[in-house]
């Protein structure tokens, strides 16, 4: 089923998510706020914003690369916020390793995967991640960025207990590794969880 929003884009067609009911009643766990979602489709690499079932907002996404990165499917819930977190990962010495410090508005919802601003990312609606939800960000540890602040407006609209709601497939990519991140932080590294995003 598809609709064309009456706001704007009228050229914009986007996927009508007729599921809503069945992911309140299916609830396990709980939520400050019902009325907020968020979808997340890997196979356009959009992410939807809902509240009440009303689109408000869609981003263009980064999720993880194929197949060894795959952003996992299914409904999670945002259990975890850092505004400005140190992220640390994969195997240190090889190429998927990342040590990446100032990652803006980090919400997780899945061990260590999370939805955050990516400021070294200048392409999204591709796949370039280790497994995270990467959006644009409008800032920079060197300064602009010169993306939307998409990371910010996410971080002000959603909350602890909101939905994520992951589904699609992830499309072909010309490569199989994720996007190169910026240098080592001289912070040295953190544990690592999960594999996709080391919180400390």
């Amino acid at each position: 089923m598809w609709f064309v929003p009456l706001w704007g884009f009228a050229a914009h067609v986007i996927p009508a998510f007729p599921f809503h009911l069945s992911i309140r009643a299916a609830r396990t766990e709980p939520t400050e706020d019902d009325r907020k979602e968020l979808i997340i489709d890997l196979t356009h690499q959009k992410l939807y914003a809902l509240d009440q079932g009303v689109l408000i907002h869609t981003i263009p996404v980064s999720t993880g690369v194929s197949p060894k990165w795959v952003t996992p499917t299914g409904i999670f819930w945002i259990y975890r916020r850092v505004r400005d977190d140190h992220m640390v990962g994969g195997q240190p010495g090889t190429p998927d390793h990342w040590d990446v410090d100032h990652v803006p508005y980090a919400q997780y919802f899945y061990g260590g995967i999370a939805i955050h601003g990516a400021w070294w990312n200048h392409r999204f609606g591709v796949p370039k991640s280790h497994g995270c939800i990467q959006v644009p960000t409008d800032k920079s540890p060197q300064g602009p960025t010169g993306q939307p602040a998409d990371a910010e407006w996410l971080w002000q609209f959603a909350q602890v207990g909101t939905p994520v709601i992951i589904m699609g497939k992830t499309p072909p990519t010309p490569t199989t590794k994720p996007l190169p991140y910026p240098s080592p932080s001289p912070l040295g590294p953190t544990s690592a969880r999960f594999g996709a995003s080391l919180i400390r």
